[in-house]
């Protein structure tokens, strides 16, 4: 006869609406509990593949965080001792692929007591799955099970309907809220149980939902088009595994953070013209990669892609998966990534920009990844390189940028005067560090602004006041008036210095002179 724990219990009920949730209160020696309860966790040598293959078939057996032994140890060492009690109940909830009996409990005469006999099977192999799930108090219980001289009982909550009140997403979203007030979820975590569970922002078709599937694909699918898929294995689902980069190296992501690059580049705009499934995008960025890892070849370990911790430019990564994201949108799948790559000239492109590139740390870091994003959508979606153009590292350190300087000439009240706009275009890049421009005696209306995406912030100072905030880039920016007194206290010329930042804390200074004159 299969062998069974037996406990005795009290009643009671939660109505919420039509739906009854019944809990039962009672306590077990953790020993016995630990026979039939579990927590339905993943390891912490769980391959991210595995746990990204599983969030796709919900709901997923494995969304507790694994086991901590040295805390199990620390529980155990600690009510091993005398005058140590554990009064913090566990919560337990059966299993929904499980069923266990539960009965009136009676006297010797037959008379209900009022409490109730729950009867749960132990397993007859050590494979086969335990009736109860651990929601809250893992490590309690598995602690207190190691203890040699204590047996005091464990208080426990037993969830459990007969009615299936507690389908997995309840439960997933109670382990959730009780979990929160102990140790938080690692984000990772959260996400991808939340996707499973459609919890929070992860309901079903949501841009949220969509990215977090993709990525769970990329990660789990081992071929696209009949090449090996770079991802699989690689995408951090598990987060107590180190992050795992492609071969030859680079482009490591963890679920979360590459759901979210997904979500903001491409399923938030629903696919623009070109709607893609989840399968499909996935199956477009493995083949973008192996086309990027066939296209960069000349001292691989030395690019910005693929490169070691020395060369490798996280924001050169993030962008070509942005500019992979923009080309689906605006273009649909391509027939052939290497012929994409081709037109943007990535073959002959010096990747190594150790020679150039400064630093990305601090608010340098903000900027190139802004600009980064920038320029490689920008060339994706027109699948071309602008003109003058010859590679993308040249398009991050400013070629092609410039400052527009828009003139309006002003009456005698400075009102603008009808049709008399004018711009004059300052090119950035170049060796001449002096720029003159001339503009007609009563163009007072002057207007500076950097329309180039290529570009980071602009600063601008009168070289006389270099603290004048009236002379500052955001003042010109708005447009600005000059009354004739000051153009002459100016002696109709503004010198100014003009500072920008491109990526990788590059900058270019110009000297501008403006002057004011017929």
């Amino acid at each position: 006869m299969p062998q069974e724990v037996v406990i005795t219990c009290q009643k009671y009920e939660i109505h919420n609406g039509d739906m009854v949730f019944p809990y039962y209160l009672g306590a077990l020696d953790a020993k016995e509990l630990r026979k039939v309860s579990d927590a339905p966790s993943f390891g912490y040598d769980t391959p991210n593949n595995q746990i990204a293959a599983e969030v796709l078939v919900p709901p997923t057996q494995h969304w507790q965080r694994p086991l901590k032994a040295e805390k199990v140890a620390a529980i155990a060492a600690r009510f091993d001792m005398e005058s140590e009690i554990m009064p913090n109940p566990v919560l337990l909830a059966v299993n929904p692929d499980k069923r266990i009996n539960i009965s009136p409990d009676v006297d010797g005469h037959g008379h209900q007591t009022g409490l109730w006999t729950i009867r749960i099977p132990i397993p007859e192999s050590f494979n086969e799955q335990k009736p109860l799930w651990i929601i809250d108090g893992q490590h309690r219980v598995m602690g207190m099970a190691e203890t040699v001289r204590s047996n005091s009982p464990l208080p426990f909550v037993l969830l459990y309907s007969n009615q299936d009140a507690y389908i997995p997403s309840v439960l997933a979203k109670i382990f959730a809220q009780v979990t929160t007030e102990a140790t938080p979820l690692n984000i990772i975590h959260q996400a991808w149980m939340q996707f499973v569970f459609n919890l929070g922002d992860y309901s079903e078709d949501t841009p949220t939902w969509r990215a977090m599937k993709t990525a769970a694909l990329l990660c789990s699918t081992q071929s696209y088009g009949g090449k090996p898929n770079p991802f699989y294995g690689k995408v951090g689902f598990n987060p107590e595994l180190e992050p795992q980069s492609v071969s030859p190296g680079g482009f490591s992501f963890d679920a979360k953070y590459l759901q979210d690059l997904l979500k903001d580049k491409y399923f938030k705009n629903q696919g623009g013209q070109f709607p893609l499934s989840e399968d499909a995008v996935a199956a477009q960025l493995s083949l973008a990669i192996q086309a990027l890892k066939g296209a960069v070849r000349r001292e691989v370990d030395r690019t910005a892609f693929f490169g070691d911790s020395r060369s490798e430019q996280k924001y050169f990564r993030d962008g070509f998966i942005a500019g992979v994201c923009a080309y689906l949108l605006e273009n649909g799948s391509p027939r052939d990534w290497t012929e994409v790559l081709t037109a943007l000239n990535f073959q002959n492109t010096n990747w190594d920009v150790s020679g150039w590139v400064n630093t990305t740390s601090g608010s340098a870091g903000t900027i190139s990844k802004r600009v980064a994003f920038n320029c490689f959508e920008d060339v994706f979606k027109n699948a071309a390189l602008p003109e003058d153009v010859e590679n993308l590292c040249d398009y991050l350190q400013g070629k092609s940028s410039f400052i527009n300087i828009e003139y309006k000439l002003l009456d005698d009240e400075d009102n603008p005067i009808r049709n008399s706009s004018q711009s004059i275009k300052v090119e950035l890049p170049g060796g001449i560090q002096r720029v003159e421009k001339t503009i007609p005696a009563n163009a007072r209306y002057i207007k500076i602004t950097s329309p180039c995406i290529n570009a980071g912030p602009v600063t601008v100072s009168l070289v006389e006041k270099p603290f004048d905030a009236s002379y500052n880039f955001a003042a010109f920016k708005r447009g600005k008036i000059f009354t004739t007194q000051e153009m002459r206290q100016l002696k109709n010329k503004l010198v100014l210095n003009v500072k920008v930042d491109f990526y990788g804390d590059v900058t270019i200074n110009k000297v501008l002179t403006i002057n004011v004159r017929d």
